[in-house]
């Protein structure tokens, strides 16, 4: 009776040891995958000082960027159970009085687990000009992380792709913090006073008596975004950026743009919501589940030697 009692206690020790390292090394990475379904809404608000076009006055505003992002599942890479994944953004900026300040779309090409783009995609583009994007549009070089940093996010510096300069800069890591009760990551970005484009524009735009000048157009930010690290998820991000004209002489002229913008409360709680449910998932079958079960198979294994052996001594002694 002693010996099947342990030879049951051993097979079920094995088994239970096999399954979690099953569940580990092979159901994780299967599992950590961003699903193909994405559908996701950001609110960004905050003040600003922006430049009206049609009256080439500069106002006080409070604005608010709407950024959705999809999936798009008609794109040729994007299969049911392929390693890629197309996202389609727009970004759209009003301001209280519902006028529209900027607007952007963004396809992309992405890696479902490192959430790192693909250069090798069709279809994919950056644009803010309207009607259909552009062949310069499409050749933008898409690299970096995109709307997302990767499962299991160490605490390093990352590259981040950015839409108005059209290419990756450094997210630095600058520690971790607690945001509505989640332990995130903290990362940086800053990107100094860079030229995006040359534009004509009135002169008077740039202190220039000229009645038309190519003046250059100017960008700069700095992106914060608080990451939840099993999920990759932003849970909140804000950016302070500005843009200004720069004239033929080298000087500044008009402030196109100079805000401060920071996911709503809404936003804020949604997107931890979303991740607290995908880091329960994963640490439940990357660490809790194999955890446990190499446990229990390492105790019954135990047990099942230990039954064993006293069996034997007990037949010994008969």
């Amino acid at each position: 009776m002693r010996r099947v009692a342990s030879l049951v206690l051993v097979g079920l020790g094995i088994f239970s040891l096999a399954l979690g390292a099953v569940l580990r090394f092979y159901v994780y990475p299967e599992l950590a995958v961003v699903p193909l379904d994405q559908k996701v809404e950001s609110v960004a608000e905050g003040a600003a000082k922006v430049f009206y076009p049609k009256e080439l006055v500069v106002r006080d505003a409070r604005l608010k960027a709407t950024r959705k992002v999809e999936s798009n599942l008609t794109v040729p890479e994007a299969k049911v159970d392929g390693d890629v994944m197309v996202w389609d953004q727009g970004l759209v900026v009003t301001d209280s009085e519902n006028q529209l300040v900027s607007a952007m779309k963004h396809r992309v090409c992405l890696d479902r687990r490192t959430n790192m783009a693909l250069q090798e995609c069709t279809q994919q583009y950056v644009t803010d000009a309207e009607g259909d994007p552009t062949a310069e549009d499409k050749a933008v070089h898409q690299e970096g992380l995109n709307y997302k940093f990767p499962f299991d996010t160490q605490p390093q510096d990352y590259e981040y792709f950015d839409t108005t300069l059209r290419k990756a800069s450094t997210a630095r890591y600058e520690g971790a913090e607690q945001l509505n009760g989640i332990d995130v990551y903290k990362f940086v970005q800053k990107i100094p006073s860079t030229k995006f484009r040359d534009q004509d524009v009135p002169g008077t735009l740039v202190n220039s008596t000229e009645a038309s000048v190519k003046a250059e157009r100017r960008y700069q930010n700095t992106r914060t975004m608080w990451v939840e690290p099993m999920s990759g998820i932003i849970i909140k991000g804000s950016e302070q950026q500005r843009q200004v004209l720069v004239g033929p002489d080298g000087k500044e002229g008009t402030v196109l743009l100079d805000a401060t913008l920071t996911f709503n409360e809404e936003t804020v709680k949604e997107s931890a919501a979303r991740a607290v449910e995908a880091r329960d998932k994963l640490t439940l079958i990357s660490s809790t589940g194999p955890v446990v079960l190499l446990s229990v198979g390492l105790l019954l294994l135990l047990a099942g030697i230990l039954i064993g052996v006293l069996g034997r001594r007990a037949r010994h002694v008969a």
